[in-house]
């Protein structure tokens, strides 16, 4: 069976649709400049990266950049980020263990609700039929010779899907998760800094005007 080829298509087409959906939320966001804003003397580095990060970009990494755990590290998670890269490597090494060791398509008999008549029973030549009842004749049975054929067996594609689950479902839990990491995180930096904000320095600077200034915002 060709499974290999149907899992790498469906998820290229997982990739493709998530870069269109990223595409269309980055916008202009990437490279966008922050405006140099006062930061509070007790804000740490890495609360200030919490703070600045977005989820449009945490998005585009998950749909360009083919390495599980991306969104977590972009996140600051490094340690799960490390988790799901592990995760993911066995699930692709079971995948790939299972298309290399699996055994040959096999041929095997069908079975049949009617009595099977037998030619060469046991031989490389052997030959079956179904006996299926047409009517009587008297005290005898007419019956009807249909043939049958092998047919392939279903192989056993436990280590196919468990692979395939892990590689899925690591990269649906780096997205989605860590996609709720960032815009946690700058949640609870901005609540954190945010309540005692009482006025705000906003620096501008214009090179082509040659002109600097300060903005004084009050809040009450």
């Amino acid at each position: 069976m060709n499974r290999i080829p149907i899992f790498i298509s469906s998820l290229m087409l997982l990739v493709f649709v998530s870069a269109l959906t990223a595409q269309s939320n980055v916008g202009g966001d990437i490279l966008d400049e922050i405006p140099l804003h006062p930061v509070p003397e007790e804000m740490t580095f890495e609360e200030y990266q919490d703070m600045n990060r977005r989820l449009s970009i945490g998005l585009a990494l998950a749909a360009t950049v083919p390495v599980p755990g991306i969104v977590h590290h972009y996140a600051g998670e490094k340690e799960t980020a490390k988790k799901l890269f592990y995760i993911s490597a066995g699930g692709f090494a079971t995948f790939i263990a299972a298309a290399v060791t699996s055994d040959p398509v096999e041929l095997e008999w069908p079975e049949s609700d009617y009595e099977i008549f037998y030619l060469n029973e046991g031989q490389d030549n052997e030959r079956r039929f179904e006996k299926i009842p047409t009517g009587m004749n008297g005290d005898s049975t007419q019956y009807k010779f249909n043939q049958i054929y092998k047919e392939e067996s279903p192989g056993d594609g436990t280590f196919f899907v468990m692979g395939a689950a892990a590689i899925l479902g690591v990269y649906l839990y780096d997205t989605i998760h860590g996609l709720k990491m960032i815009h946690d995180k700058r949640e609870a930096v901005r609540y954190k800094f945010g309540k005692n904000l009482k006025r705000s320095l906003r620096p501008s600077l214009d090179p082509f005007a040659r002109e600097a200034g300060i903005g004084l915002q009050l809040y009450f």
